[in-house]
């Protein structure tokens, strides 16, 4: 069975010990998102140790502001400067609930993200917080191909506009506390799911992590009322789907 892969944590939050812990004990494969350029830098330095980490450079919608909008360029060249190695910019997007008073900002970012995503062909991993709809209009209208919504937590009746436009969407092991992921599970196909653990996250005393992806899978069969294998192959199938289009070698599940 190849790795689990876990399509969305902050692996430059960890120390390199722990991070050797995730690859090695825990066998896993790991896409790996940054929060601004120094984060960014943190990461492609990690996914340079390990080649079962996929770098995702990016700016996230909470660290966004005026002050930091050259920053933003500095990210996008770093992109450019290593286009071989990084084929997916996250966490990118946009939050409407927690920075409301940075949207314009924070659209302003999201944009120039998704201008180099469409020019390079890259993958996106967004954060959508009571932005559900603006940021699917924009992956569209930006003609981004491959997008994967973490932690999605929106309406259910969106599912199947971001899954018709070809999208994934990652569960957190957040199913095992929050009722709304819980929906989100049971409602997306299987077909679209991804798991993830958006480490080193505290929700609600929940230290999210890693180690924690396989218990998601059980929570995932448990409201789709399915076998948990039909769960673990179609994530393993999804995630090699995943980097095929995105241009990553499926090596990096061996």
């Amino acid at each position: 069975m190849p790795r689990l892969l876990d399509a969305h944590c902050h692996l430059h939050e960890y120390e390199e010990d722990t991070v050797h812990s995730f690859i090695e004990d825990l066998g896993i494969a790991i896409i790996a998102v940054s929060d601004d350029y120094e984060s960014s830098l943190r990461t492609l330095e990690i996914s340079r140790r390990h080649k079962h980490v996929i770098p995702a450079l990016g700016m996230h919608p909470w660290e966004v502001s005026a002050e930091r909008m050259d920053e933003v360029k500095s990210i996008i060249e770093l992109v450019y400067a290593n286009r071989k190695d990084v084929r997916i910019l996250g966490e990118i997007g946009l939050d409407r609930r927690f920075r409301s008073d940075t949207i314009a900002y924070q659209y302003e970012v999201f944009k120039m993200f998704l201008e180099v995503a469409r020019e390079l062909q890259l993958g996106v991993s967004v954060h959508s917080v009571d932005a559900w709809s603006e940021v699917l209009r924009l992956l569209q209208r930006y003609d981004i191909p491959i997008a994967v919504f973490h932690w999605y937590t929106g309406p259910l009746e969106l599912i199947r506009d971001i899954v018709g436009a070809g999208y994934m969407i990652s569960i957190n092991p957040a199913i095992s506390i929050q009722e709304k992921h819980r929906r989100v599970a049971a409602a997306t196909p299987l077909e679209a799911i991804l798991i993830e653990s958006d480490g080193p996250y505290n929700y609600r005393g929940l230290r999210l992590g890693p180690h924690m992806l396989r218990e998601s899978v059980r929570h995932i069969a448990s409201v789709k009322g399915i076998d948990e294998n039909e769960v673990l192959r179609a994530i393993v199938e999804n995630s090699i789907s995943l980097l095929r289009k995105v241009g990553i070698p499926v090596s990096v599940l061996e």
